[in-house]
């Protein structure tokens, strides 16, 4: 007979990952490019912007299915196992929750300074420079956490 109690916390740890994954990946790697090619950056960004401001809400979501899930297979099923792989776990999980609050903060500032540019605003403007360094950093920091659960997923 299944054990069905840890099927449900596994896949609940799973779903969230892949919601997490998933989601960085068709945003990040397949509509982001799509759409800033087709529209003025402006545009793109004005659409794309808000999206991100969603996924940011399911990631909260997602994150927090992934420390049930991960919680639940600890406390029942792994407490009395010594393992550095549940160290690595558990570390990934650390890492895409300060990735996804570093992540809001940023959103929050790029939303903000994105109010002031326009489409009259010259490339080398400093509020567009910080728009593009914030955006930078917010690429990089969503890599991370994409990396992170993948290291999540693999040691599950």
């Amino acid at each position: 007979m299944p054990n069905w109690i840890y099927i449900a916390f596994n896949l609940l740890y799973n779903l969230g990952l892949a919601l997490w994954i998933g989601g960085a990946v068709a945003l990040g790697a397949l509509t982001a490019p799509a759409l800033f090619r087709a529209l003025p950056k402006n545009q793109a960004g004005a659409i794309f912007g808000p999206i991100l401001g969603r996924f940011a809400r399911l990631r909260v979501w997602a994150l927090l299915m992934i420390v049930i899930g991960a919680g639940a297979k600890f406390l029942w099923w792994e407490r009395h196992a010594v393992s550095p792989w549940i160290a690595v776990r558990w570390a990934a999980i650390v890492l895409m929750a300060w990735a996804l609050i570093v992540d809001i903060s940023l959103q929050k500032k790029m939303r903000v300074t994105s109010t002031l540019l326009g489409p009259d605003v010259p490339d080398d403007s400093p509020i567009r420079e910080l728009f593009n360094f914030w955006h930078v950093r917010a690429e990089g920091v969503m890599k991370v956490s994409v990396i992170a659960a993948i290291f999540a997923l693999i040691f599950s």
